[in-house]
């Protein structure tokens, strides 16, 4: 733990990370509901929103569990992040704490996984190529563009040379398992109880079909404002972005106080609950750098665009 943190900030409240976590499905069943009792295309649309709005929200969650900020206890805390968070989303905590740890070692490295997936190495680029890339995520596309780079970077990481110690295959395979059965199992439920109440088409339609669609876009703008136009940079709180203060933008793009992503790199064992106090924290002590300080996501954009 960095001698700068105060022991305040680090200290977990494992029924926050509950109660966000609650507060997320309580969303997602309300815009379920919704759709049910008022089947019209604006409704439908607006619920579609918010659930790839919310199924962003629970990717920050499973963030929280990557780090071990879910609970004091690691298997707690990784049972809560896979089958809470990412399995719903048909994602892997172990697999996806691999590749963000490599992340905070180096942001913006050669071998950043996020630059890669998310195609932020190359900022700036031209307007017309950004407004590209987010009707690409929006149609959903970037998607299966994000699926083929995954894919090849596990390749990648298969035949070079730091490939998993045979010690390590048997506790893989039982990862991979618990993967599998928290996908199989959190996504059946919700099929099944869909289809209980005579809609299981919402499955597809406003489970789904989000989590191609408004949720690549709105992960792609976070990962465009936290770092993207920066190179790498020994000083982490040099070559990513915050949003000063919680808005309405922040509700799509930034839930869960994952807009504060310089004080996110500078103490990582904050938990996203006391974000906001690290913000404050930090701003006392001169240690943000107000050029990478932000108040919308709008700036961003133009910044990272050039004509």
């Amino acid at each position: 733990m960095p001698a700068d943190l105060p022991d305040s900030l680090a200290r977990l409240s494992p029924w926050r990370s509950a109660a966000a976590l609650a507060l997320d499905w309580a969303l997602i069943l309300a815009c379920l509901a919704a759709a049910i009792a008022w089947p019209r295309p604006l409704v439908w649309l607006g619920a579609a929103v918010l659930v790839g709005r919310t199924q962003l929200a629970l990717a920050v969650m499973m963030h929280e569990g990557a780090h071990g900020l879910l609970a004091a206890r690691r298997g707690l805390n990784d049972f809560i992040g896979q089958w809470a968070a990412a399995g719903p989303l048909m994602l892997s905590l172990p697999g996806y704490r691999r590749g963000h740890l490599r992340h905070h070692r180096a942001p913006m490295a050669a071998d950043d996984p996020v630059a890669r997936v998310f195609r932020i190495a190359d900022y700036p680029v031209p307007p017309r190529e950004l407004a590209w890339r987010l009707a690409r995520d929006l149609a959903g596309i970037g998607y299966l563009l994000t699926l083929r780079d995954l894919w090849r970077d596990r390749q990648g990481q298969a035949s070079g040379p730091a490939r998993t110690p045979a010690g390590d295959v048997p506790r893989r395979r039982r990862e991979a398992a618990g993967v599998a059965a928290s996908i199989l199992v959190s996504n059946g439920l919700l099929l099944a109880g869909l289809a209980a109440l005579g809609h299981p088409g919402l499955y597809l339609g406003l489970w789904i079909a989000p989590a191609l669609t408004w949720l690549q876009l709105f992960a792609r703008i976070r990962a465009i404002t936290e770092h993207a136009g920066h190179r790498p940079d020994e000083d982490q709180t040099r070559n990513a972005r915050s949003l000063v203060r919680p808005n309405w933008q922040t509700f799509f793009c930034g839930p869960h106080a994952i807009h504060y992503h310089i004080e996110h790199h500078h103490w990582v064992r904050v938990p996203f609950y006391r974000l906001r106090e690290a913000h404050a924290l930090m701003a006392a002590r001169g240690l943000l750098p107000e050029r990478n300080l932000y108040r919308g996501y709008g700036r961003v954009l133009r910044e990272v665009t050039r004509r």
